[in-house]
């Protein structure tokens, strides 16, 4: 009886201890607490993993459905080639806003640059969502000279080219020297497709030590239109 008795003593008295830990951890908000360090753990490491305002941008996107009720899934436009955002904020129940209104990584005026191959040039990168190739600058090696030739920029598809742009020039051409296409297209447009560009006299190809094709956005708005942004990306009206 006595062995029983005092083991009947130590469940009375570890319950009485749990009972008493339990009160103190809910008096002390231990299992918020809990619970905000594994949630701000779990956002630091989507951050860390999906960027704030860059790559996918979790952060902003985050910060948004904290600041503002969606009653349709927001049209989210990211200009670098990355998978869509979307998932971030999808919601199942509701259908999809026809009109962008969520920019990341957004960049007003776009540019492509152009190594020289000897031959010819060869894109490096890639413009998304432009609509009007502005002009194309020359970075000249060696001091100006004058160019009196037809440029031709090609798109490669499956390994082949297209012709989408020719332009003749008869200009001096010194370094930084912007040539104005003012082109409206939106061809350039790509997230996988490479673009060679070459002159019909490759002779000036040597004078060249690269060539940026400079383009202005499809989207713009003005500051009066952001209804929240960080960085390069934005939420409009």
């Amino acid at each position: 009886m006595p062995k029983k008795n005092k083991i009947k003593q130590n469940i009375h008295l570890n319950l009485i201890v749990i009972f008493l830990l339990i009160i103190f951890l809910n008096k002390s908000d231990f299992f918020k607490k809990l619970y905000f360090l594994i949630q701000d753990n779990y956002t630091k490491r989507m951050v860390d993993q999906y960027g704030y305002c860059s790559k996918e941008s979790y952060g902003f996107l985050m910060d948004l459905k904290k600041k503002f009720k969606f009653d349709v899934n927001p049209k989210i436009i990211n200009y670098d080639v990355l998978p869509p955002s979307n998932w971030i904020i999808y919601n199942s129940s509701q259908d999809f806003e026809k009109r962008p209104r969520i920019f990341l990584n957004y960049r007003k005026d776009q540019s492509l640059k152009f190594n020289n191959l000897g031959k010819g040039f060869i894109s490096a990168g890639h413009v998304q969502y432009t609509n009007f190739l502005e002009s194309i600058t020359f970075k000249t090696k060696n001091g100006n000279f004058n160019i009196n030739d037809k440029i031709k920029i090609y798109k490669v598809i499956n390994s082949k080219k297209k012709l989408i742009f020719e332009k003749y020039i008869n200009e001096n051409i010194k370094n930084q020297k912007k040539i104005y296409t003012n082109f409206k297209t939106e061809v350039f447009n790509s997230r996988w497709e490479r673009f060679y560009l070459e002159l019909d006299n490759a002779n000036n190809n040597s004078k060249i030590g690269e060539l940026i094709l400079n383009f202005k956005n499809k989207y713009q708005f003005s500051d009066e239109d952001v209804l929240f942004s960080k960085k390069n990306c934005f939420y409009i009206k």
